[in-house]
């Protein structure tokens, strides 16, 4: 399963992303990394980070459903963190849907705060999102 097919079960049959947008993300090797989970050979989830000066922005954490609460957006998560870290960051970002719960009560348990609100930022879903930041 490639990474496109992931966004659209994760997001309930839509990507977020265009297939261009989602490759242009992955082939940007100098200014950021994506990794992926993977369970018996398939692509089960995939995380990524884009650089930007000191900052590892998450543009994307994605689990497939029926692996979600297993402990792989963790993994990921983690894994992300210390790429950052070896990536002379200092602070990670992010965005996240104010209705996934989920999510940002995963992110609050890494330690992320909460240091603004984007209005609207979801287009398709008329939603806000929440930023959230971590320093280290």
């Amino acid at each position: 399963m490639a990474f496109q097919q992931v966004l659209k079960h994760v997001y309930g049959g839509e990507s977020p992303w265009s297939t261009a947008i989602l490759w242009m993300e992955l082939s940007k090797k100098k200014y950021g990394r994506y990794i992926k989970a993977c369970l018996d050979h398939q692509l089960v989830g995939f995380g990524g980070i884009r650089i930007e000066c000191d900052d590892a922005h998450i543009t994307n954490i994605a689990v497939l459903p029926e692996y979600q609460s297993q402990g792989i957006g963790t993994s990921l998560l983690n894994e992300l963190k210390e790429e950052a870290k070896n990536l002379s960051c200092h602070s990670m970002s992010l965005e996240v849907r104010v209705s996934n719960q989920q999510a940002i009560s995963v992110y609050r348990s890494f330690g992320f705060e909460q240091v603004g609100i984007k209005e609207g930022y979801y287009l398709s879903a008329r939603e806000d999102a929440i930023e959230m930041r971590l320093k280290f």
